[in-house]
């Protein structure tokens, strides 16, 4: 707790430093794209709080000094252990890291930062605007950049004196195999047609060809056999013959 109150107090000796003794020299941060670049108003609790992210991961904290309605800003970067003054056209050319990072979190209410840094910031990098001074709605916010991890979100409760919630235990406990057969939904099997879509295929069993019986053709005409004669037996007397004589 003592280093972080050092470095805020040293924020703000600095800015009333700077801004009697005028701008320094800005040596350049060495910084990868994977580096998240933490833009907070110079109060205790932002800047603390950027501190803690920075010792979780690769995070720049960058302070301002003065709000919206401010005729002039001041900004500070902490870097090696102190913090340097960045002016407005170093903010706009980039000249106090080495690499522009691709993620951007800027922390306040509309009013507590100037328009010039959300403008700038956006070129280039992915800017998520956290417009709240609430603890817990900032880190709940800054969840989806960090991911934190079912440790640091304990960690983060304590230093902050925060309830943690743990909204996917219902999910965890929900077992699908609990559910009676007969309440499961029914499973249909439909096609979602647009209008003026063509109707489906429908698939139709044509019944099975049957051949047409073969014709039977007429039984030919026998020939007529001849009639066999009788002969008459040898011994039989010839029949007389009916004429008269």
């Amino acid at each position: 707790m003592v280093r972080h109150v050092y470095r805020v107090l040293c924020c703000l000796g600095l800015c009333i430093g700077m801004e009697l003794a005028g701008s320094s020299a800005l040596a350049r941060t060495k910084h990868t794209q994977k580096t998240t670049l933490v833009i907070v108003p110079a109060r205790l609790r932002m800047v603390q709080l950027a501190f803690d992210l920075a010792d979780m991961r690769p995070v720049v904290v960058l302070a301002c000094r003065g709000d919206a309605r401010a005729a002039a800003f001041l900004l500070f970067v902490w870097t090696n252990g102190a913090w340097q003054y960045v002016s407005p056209d170093d903010f706009r050319e980039r000249r106090f890291v080495s690499e522009w990072p691709r993620q951007v979190i800027m922390i306040g209410e509309t009013q507590a930062l100037p328009a010039l840094l959300e403008d700038e910031a956006a070129w280039g990098a992915d800017v998520t605007r956290l417009k709240t001074m609430s603890l817990a709605d900032l880190i709940n916010g800054m969840d989806p950049v960090f991911r934190f991890t079912d440790r640091e979100w304990k960690w983060l409760a304590r230093r902050y004196d925060l309830n943690l919630t743990d909204i996917n235990a219902p999910r965890r406990e929900f077992n699908p195999y609990d559910i009676p057969r007969s309440k499961l939904p029914l499973e249909t099997k439909a096609f979602k047609q647009k209008k003026g879509d063509a109707p489906p295929a429908v698939l139709i069993e044509s019944p099975a060809e049957v051949s047409a019986p073969a014709e039977v053709s007429a039984p030919a005409e026998t020939a007529a056999q001849p009639q066999a004669e009788i002969e008459k037996p040898a011994g039989m007397p010839k029949a007389r013959d009916p004429s008269l004589k």
